[in-house]
């Protein structure tokens, strides 16, 4: 295992999570069967970010809840004013500094999915060089030449498919919810809906293309790489006098990397789980926040206010989509190609 150079992994890492997290130490972990992330240590932490993202959340909810009680006042009590347009003109304005307190908590929001979306292609990329060079030292070269080319592609793929389709799509979405709200009449729900359902297709369609090259590739080159691990261990088994040595030293040799190689593979997935805890835990505390909101206030305000929160949550529920889609194409990625070189 001295002969991996894990030194990029953990600076990533570092920059990332800080010095919490020592990959290598992760990876001597899973050689030994060790587990490596624990149900306690976890369920924590969940609570301790659900809790803090509450209360960092907590004044921009307060001004929201006033906005939307003063836009009920001013509906349910319009015929105070002798001129209904003065009350319009009010629900405006409360309604346009709401645009502005929503634009600017999704604007947060849209930052959280970027930076993890970013910080998990960076990590792929250092760990791909480290995990395959282990993979060619089980003997797996075919397997291990095919996959990182496909790892390399799924990043850039990734990269470019989530910041110029995915990202901007949402952010359609979220404008085309808060202007079909500004007026009485609904006139952008049906394209809202449209963008909507095009980003949920299009996130389920690389998933399933991603799943499809899995299952494919499966078939093909880790049975030729067994079979010429196999051709070449029995010709060394027949040579005579040192024959049933060679053999023994090859699996025992092979065995060890494959070791290693697992031991790679269990410590990237546990450390995209930790990398991805903290935002997906953040996006869905906003994300219930909107819901919660939108369901408390539909029994008194106006319905454009409550539609406006609930097509917000809306939005984030999307970006924790987009996030969590990515992570599992990744984990899927590591998972199967372990699995499926392991034999």
């Amino acid at each position: 295992m001295e002969e991996i150079d894990f030194s990029e992994i953990q600076q990533v890492l570092n920059e990332i999570l800080g010095n919490e997290m020592d990959f290598q130490d992760m990876v001597r972990q899973g050689m030994e069967g060790k587990s490596l992330l624990s149900p306690e240590s976890l369920g924590s932490l969940f609570q301790k970010i659900f809790l803090e993202e509450l209360l960092a959340q907590k004044q921009m909810w307060l001004h929201i809840l006033i906005l939307a009680i003063a836009a009920a006042v001013l509906i349910h009590f319009a015929d105070v004013f002798q001129n209904q347009s003065v009350s319009q003109i009010s629900f405006c304005m409360i309604y346009m500094i709401l645009f502005l307190i929503l634009i600017a908590s999704f604007q947060s929001s849209m930052g959280i999915a970027k930076g993890v979306l970013k910080s998990m292609q960076n990590f792929m990329t250092v760990l791909a060089p480290a995990y395959f060079l282990a993979m060619m030292l089980t003997s797996y070269i075919t397997s291990a030449g095919i996959y990182y080319e496909f790892i390399l592609l799924l990043i850039s793929v990734v990269r470019w498919f989530t910041e110029a389709f995915v990202m901007p799509c949402i952010e359609i979405y979220v404008l085309l919810i808060l202007a079909n709200y500004l007026s009485k009449e609904a006139r952008l729900t049906r394209f809202a809906e449209l963008t909507g359902m095009v980003v949920s297709w299009s996130l389920k369609g690389v998933l399933a293309l991603v799943m499809g090259f899995h299952m494919i590739q499966g078939i093909i080159s880790p049975a030729a790489d067994a079979f010429r691990t196999s051709t070449v261990s029995r010709g060394l088994e027949m040579v005579p006098g040192v024959g049933n040595i060679s053999g023994s030293v090859t699996d025992l040799v092979l065995g060890s990397a494959m070791l290693i190689k697992n031991g790679i593979g269990a410590a990237a997935l546990a450390a995209l789980i930790v990398l991805c805890l903290v935002p997906l835990v953040k996006l869905a505390v906003i994300m219930a926040a909107y819901y919660v909101l939108a369901a408390v206030l539909q029994p008194i305000s106006d319905e454009r206010i409550t539609g406006c929160l609930a097509g917000m949550g809306t939005g984030v529920k999307m970006l924790f989509q987009a996030v969590f889609t990515v992570l599992v194409l990744f984990l899927l990625t590591i998972a199967l190609t372990t699995a499926m070189t392991g034999r």
